[in-house]
């Protein structure tokens, strides 16, 4: 299984109930077909970049999930068939680096003494005149 995301689009005059509805079919196939939804988030009401079949609005849903890679031309295959929904797409989620890690090891392997007072003390002691303790960030 591979970690998917997934947004779509809908229509901004249908009723929330009916958004409701359609985000329940939507976790209801990815379960049905074996997979698991990590994550849901709806944003509701947001203004478009451009207009989209006339809509200025739309009501925005993001679904973070696991599946087989065969489902995906199933899901899209649902997202074309809905009218109301105006707009979607999928992409495969990336392993993506956790965040400060390669900060830190260049910050570690610039520092000369291994100190790391120069990524986390930054308002302590003797600071140049940006704040920063030890050589100054590249």
């Amino acid at each position: 299984m591979n970690k998917y995301e997934t947004i779509f689009i809908t229509d901004p005059d249908i009723a929330s109930e009916n958004v409701d509805e359609i985000i329940e079919e939507v976790q209801n196939l990815i379960s049905g077909s074996g997979g698991e939804v990590e994550k849901l988030d709806n944003w509701g009401k947001k203004r478009l970049a451009y207009e989209v079949r006339g809509n200025k609005d739309g009501n925005y849903v993001l679904i973070s999930f696991n599946a087989d890679p065969q489902f995906i031309q199933r899901l899209e295959r649902y997202y074309g068939l809905t009218e109301q929904i105006i707009k979607h797409m999928t992409v495969r989620a990336e392993k993506l680096p956790e965040f400060g890690t390669e900060v830190e090891k260049r910050v570690r392997d610039e520092d000369e003494d291994g100190d790391k007072d120069l990524l986390y003390d930054r308002f302590d002691g003797d600071e140049d005149e940006e704040g920063w303790r030890g050589s100054s960030m590249p």
